[in-house]
């Protein structure tokens, strides 16, 4: 044991990282976080912007349908499909409620078609509001998921952190800073 050392052991090379845990952890959540914008990113495409964007969409709702075992989330891609659909029976069950009732008597076909737009409007907000409920739900899972994803790393880069200090707490309990020697009496 030489002067310079102290009594402190070397790191073995295998046991030394000269990168931070803390930034090791920044970068990961910062490639996390990238590739999740991105991801937002390419499901908002608009199926209706050009013929190649429908037919992309088309393809890309296809799949999300077929996807039996929900592999991956098609919420997105199959909102527009849903919006129409829904509109196309907001429009329609009116118009068909009030040609029935047109059909029993003049009197409640006059009736229905004076219900029929408020009620189509009321089936269309119904409709919007549901899917924008659905929309942000969506995004709400998303959120905690890379909430969850941060929390798991900053676990992992504590605990990291954690033993090498229960180590060197150790270490300076055993430390003697003092010594108590057995002294004569004093003259």
């Amino acid at each position: 044991m030489t002067d310079d050392d102290n009594g402190i052991p070397e790191p073995d090379s295998a046991e030394f990282e000269p990168e931070s845990r803390w930034i090791a952890w920044k970068t990961s959540t910062a490639r996390r976080f990238s590739r999740t914008t991105t991801a937002e990113e390419e499901e908002r495409a608009e199926p209706f912007e050009s013929p190649r964007a429908f037919r992309r969409w088309s393809a890309q709702a296809a799949r999300g349908l077929l996807d039996v075992q929900f592999r991956r989330p098609a919420t997105t891609t199959l909102l527009p499909l849903a919006y129409i659909l829904g509109l196309t029976f907001a429009i329609g069950i009116p118009i068909a409620l009030a040609v029935l009732m047109w059909q029993v008597s003049a009197v409640l076909g006059v009736l229905a078609a004076l219900v029929a737009i408020p009620l189509g409007l009321t089936i269309a907000a119904v409709v919007r509001l549901l899917l924008e409920f659905l929309v942000n739900a969506s995004r709400l899972a998303t959120r905690v998921e890379h909430i969850s994803e941060l929390a798991d790393d900053l676990f992992q880069a504590l605990s990291d952190v954690a033993e090498p200090v229960n180590q060197l707490s150790e270490d300076v309990r055993a430390v003697q800073f003092w010594r108590f020697r057995n002294r004569g009496p004093r003259k």
